[in-house]
């Protein structure tokens, strides 16, 4: 797992200002240029992190029931 999505459980989002803008790419990653190329891995990488935390939110609901259920509740 990477160290971002450890810890205070802060959300990552790298979100450019102007994505609209052709070869505005200059995005955390390090490239600069690439426009709707560097924008498309950008957005992947965000929905990747979606479905971790997902359902990481999930493991922690079903965490919570069985807590739960062992104190009676």
């Amino acid at each position: 797992m990477y160290p971002r999505q450890q810890g205070q459980g802060g959300l990552f989002l790298p979100l450019p200002q102007f994505p609209q803008t052709p070869g505005y790419g200059g995005g955390y990653d390090g490239s600069y240029g690439g426009g709707i190329g560097s924008f498309e891995n950008r957005l992947d990488r965000l929905e990747k992190q979606y479905q971790r935390l997902d359902r990481r939110v999930d493991r922690l609901e079903r965490q919570v029931d069985r807590i739960q259920r062992q104190l009676g509740y």
